[in-house]
């Protein structure tokens, strides 16, 4: 029997993972990840398959880790589809000033640089070397979790549930050697965790007119490790995108709060990634425990919109009594190998599908048979379809047709979609996001609206778009809101075009993009974070404090209405949210 004593996760592994000396499940290519809560019949799942072990996330997560040799194909039904980890990946391609930033940072009285506060970044790691993140008392990186290395046990002989730990205390002894990776192994290969830890909290580099938003707050870094393959093959991603899956995020999340609450700190996260995967109301598993986690005290959650409002990814339609079909068309680019693509429709109609080939051969998906995977052979061309088709998705009571193409036929493709009750009803199809499929795939009809990426969705969550701080226009890559369900999202906007970052090696460059925007996000909320928690003013602060408070200081038009789909409520200056305070 589970207790719910035994999901701490702090435990060591060996008592939750049997056989995990050998090998981990978390990290083995041999199992297959399901997310799970409690109250699903966990105990009798694990009967089920033999070999299945349990790892628990928080008192309501958890992951099953099953043997795929005993799972069979993988398969989208009713049950499975949000148990099944979903798939993250970037959402990037003088900043400071221009949110308010370094005003506080030099006020007379105020000085806020996020002294006493914890900023954890969840991404690609760090280069824990580069002097923006080191001070006189060597790093500032108080926790370094990188779940992509073999397991080890860190100094103090404490095991995370996979990877490798490793405290202040490592790496300053790392610093000092002559070769400090043979000490702290850990390597930021991308350059885009350094980045967005160097935005959020990195040190004031005068010379480089460089500063991070909380330049003096603790850092913890979790670098998130690659998702598995067998995932990547369902999902039919290309063989070098880098993709992570939803539960080591949530796990990363989950480590990054019980640090901080053993330094005794207040704690801003800041996820710069993003899946266009699910039916953008926050019903992602993921999204889901980003909404659980804002909640607490003192834990605040920065989040990219993701950059899917231009690339032609999102296409849309409205039924009514009039219209009773919709046709939607999908170009497909030469040498496209594979994808897949949700179709998400209200309640209570019941939609029809029939697909077309460029050739110009139609297909009827099936309504009738169940969540049962569908097989569309084509005549003329080589292409498979195969199609799972849910009536009522249980955690959001809306139709979910999963569709992946197989070698599909280049040219244009015909989706036909009927409403058979003729409801004024709406739905949405989405494609993956940029990086995960061909530029040259694309509709023909694009909506850029809808196209926060998840957990953006997440109603807790601190949603960020991108703007140029320069000119004042709106980043145009940017994710645009509402959700289908009319919920109000991106909530802000920071600065995310061409902004200065520290890269790998010590040098600065310029990125662009909507998680650059949540990394300053972040930073800001550690100020929000030292000034009512540290300092007493407001000690009862969450994460839906921070975000309430920086959306009535925003800076917005005149001339526009807000909230809107393009900015939220306006720009985030931190300056004018005090100035609001007085």
């Amino acid at each position: 029997m589970l207790r719910k004593e035994d999901f701490e996760p702090n435990m060591k592994t060996e008592d939750k993972i049997p056989g995990a000396q050998s090998e981990n499940p978390a990290q083995s290519q041999r199992f297959g990840d399901f997310i799970v809560k409690y109250m699903q019949n966990v105990k009798d799942t694990m009967e089920l398959f033999s070999g299945t072990s349990f790892q628990a996330i928080n008192e309501i997560f958890g992951v099953l880790y099953v043997p795929l040799e005993s799972m069979g194909e993988l398969e989208v039904t009713g049950t499975s589809y949000n148990s099944i980890p979903k798939c993250y990946t970037y959402m990037d391609m003088e900043a400071a000033g221009a949110s308010g930033i370094t005003r506080l940072h030099d006020h007379p009285y105020l000085k806020l640089r996020g002294k006493g506060t914890a900023v954890a970044v969840i991404d690609s790691g760090i280069d824990y070397q580069n002097a923006v993140f080191r001070n006189a008392g060597g790093s500032r990186i108080a926790y370094l979790w990188d779940q992509s290395l073999e397991d080890g046990t860190d100094i103090a002989g404490t095991e995370v549930p996979y990877g490798r730990l490793f405290r202040k205390n490592d790496i300053d002894q790392a610093l000092a050697f002559e070769d400090p990776f043979s000490v702290v192994p850990s390597r930021d290969t991308n350059g885009h965790g350094t980045a967005l830890a160097g935005i959020a909290a990195g040190n004031m580099v005068p010379g480089e007119n460089f500063t991070g938003a909380a330049p003096e707050a603790t850092l913890i870094i979790i670098k998130v490790k690659p998702a598995k393959q067998y995932l990547r093959n369902f999902y039919l991603y290309p063989p070098d995108a880098e993709v992570f899956q939803e539960n080591d995020v949530m796990m990363a999340i989950a480590y990054a709060i019980s640090w901080a609450k053993k330094l005794e700190m207040p704690l801003s996260i800041c996820l710069g990634i993003g899946s266009s995967q699910g039916a953008h109301l926050g019903t992602n598993a993921l999204s889901q425990y980003v909404d659980y986690v804002a909640n607490f005290s003192q834990v605040s959650v920065s989040v990219a919109a993701g950059n899917e409002g231009n690339t032609r990814n999102h296409s849309t339609g409205i039924f009514s009594q009039e219209r009773e079909q919709i046709v939607t068309e999908l170009r497909v680019a030469e040498r496209e190998q594979g994808f897949t693509m949700e179709f998400w429709g209200e309640p209570p109609e019941i939609y029809g599908l029939s697909i077309q080939s460029p050739t110009g051969e139609i297909l009827e998906v099936s309504s009738s048979i169940g969540s049962r995977t569908q097989e569309l052979s084509f005549v003329f061309v080589e292409t498979k379809v195969y199609v799972n088709y849910i009536l009522i998705e249980r955690q959001t009571g809306y139709s979910l047709v999963y569709i992946r193409f197989f070698h599909p036929a280049s040219g244009i493709w015909k989706i036909f979609t009927q409403a058979r009750n003729r409801q004024n009803v709406q739905f949405h199809m989405w494609l993956p996001v940029e990086g995960l499929i061909s530029q040259d795939t694309y509709f023909l009809e694009p909506s850029p609206y809808t196209t926060v990426t998840a957990p953006g969705d997440a109603r807790n969550s601190i949603t960020a778009t991108a703007y140029q701080h320069r000119d004042g226009s709106i980043y145009i890559a940017a994710g645009r809101g509402y959700t289908p369900d009319g919920m109000i999202t991106p909530h802000l906007a920071a600065p995310g075009v061409n902004v200065k970052v520290p890269l790998v090696r010590g040098d600065f460059g310029t990125r662009s993009g909507t998680s650059i925007s949540a990394a300053q996000t972040a930073g800001i909320a550690a100020l929000l974070f030292e000034w009512a928690i540290i300092r007493d003013n407001q000690p009862f602060f969450t994460g839906s404090s921070v975000k309430y408070y920086l959306q009535r200081g925003a800076r917005r038009e005149e001339n526009m209405q807000y909230p809107n789909p393009e900015w939220g409520y306006g720009k985030v200056d931190l300056y004018h949210t005090f100035e609001l305070l007085t």
